[in-house]
């Protein structure tokens, strides 16, 4: 009778728990497995259309496209790819072959794909609406798409594409920047597509493999769209939302820490430096290079060529 007892109770705590679970659950579409209702609910890119201005219901973020954020919304994009759209900042410019470096997401494509400069390069397109001042309409540059990864946590890309303006760029945080918890940081990214714009939104804290944002939660269009310091430097990549239409929920995004790692992992370490500045070195104990004890060596340009002095 006991052993009856047990069984039947254990069976209706399974069907309890079962149903809690159902109506407490979804299932996510990047972990491909079910999660709690309040964790992710989208991955926020749109189907790709002409831009156009968007107005959501209950909307509580205000875009932000004043003269105060001009250097922000410069280096921000729309990136265009497989009849979807995200959005992307750009992070370095090379000005001695003039290519301008995006990082974005990497769900604008399906599965992953690694650099390899033998390979075939594959397109994007890249919308601005802004380079030193903003342009009477929108302008669209072809793009090579260097890698992209899907993975939870990894949610990363990276194309670069030929400006014809000097681009103003936010430089790839060090993996070990420090944010202070309700910290405001700038948001960026095209909502519906549609122009780019900032939205301020604060530090929550890291969960599991994701950072967290509070305020202004990311909408459909802002995927891809970059998380910058009020002092310039590029911390997070946005990837999903637990709210897409009042953007009351949290944001969430790919940290500094799976950004290096993905970049390493491409052999693409030249990138996650601004690469302007060089300190060099030294071996004090080097008996053929002494220097005294309280020398303190100092950055020099690594771009600036000093040889004429010899001739």
């Amino acid at each position: 009778m006991n052993k009856y007892f047990f069984c039947i109770l254990f069976l209706i705590i399974c069907i309890i728990s079962g149903s809690h679970f159902l109506f407490n659950s979804k299932n996510d579409k990047i972990i491909k497995k079910w999660a709690p209702q309040e964790d992710v609910v989208e991955m926020p890119i749109v189907k790709d259309s002409k831009s156009y201005k968007v107005s959501f219901k209950n909307s509580s973020p205000v875009p932000e496209r004043n003269e105060k954020y001009f250097d922000l919304l410069s280096a921000s994009v729309k990136i265009r790819a497989n009849g979807a759209s995200g959005s992307g900042t750009i992070f370095h410019y090379d000005h001695v072959e003039n290519w301008a470096y995006i990082i974005s997401c990497g769900h604008l494509w399906s599965g992953n794909y690694d650099y390899n400069p033998k390979n075939k390069i594959k397109k994007a397109q890249v919308i601005t609406w802004y380079n030193e001042k903003k342009l009477k309409s929108e302008k669209t540059y072809e793009a090579e798409i260097l890698f992209y990864s899907n993975e939870r946590g990894y949610d990363c890309s990276c194309i670069r594409f030929k400006p014809d303006w000097r681009p103003n760029y936010y430089p790839i945080g060090f993996q070990d920047h420090k944010l202070t918890q309700g910290e405001e940081l700038n948001s960026l990214g095209c909502d519906g597509g549609g122009e780019v714009a900032r939205y301020g939104v604060h530090f929550l804290e890291y969960r599991g493999e994701d950072l967290i944002t509070v305020d202004n939660s990311p909408r459909p269009g802002r995927s891809g769209g970059g998380l910058i310091t009020d002092s310039g430097w590029f911390v997070a990549i946005c990837w999903g939302t637990s709210d897409t239409i009042s953007g009351n929920g949290v944001g969430y995004f790919t940290p500094l820490k799976s950004i290096h790692e993905i970049f390493n992992k491409n052999k693409l370490y030249h990138l996650l430096s601004n690469n302007e500045f060089n300190i060099p070195i030294y071996d004090r104990e080097n008996p053929d290079k002494k220097y005294d004890w309280n020398f303190v060596p100092t950055p020099v340009k690594k771009i600036l060529d000093f040889s004429f002095f010899n001739h």
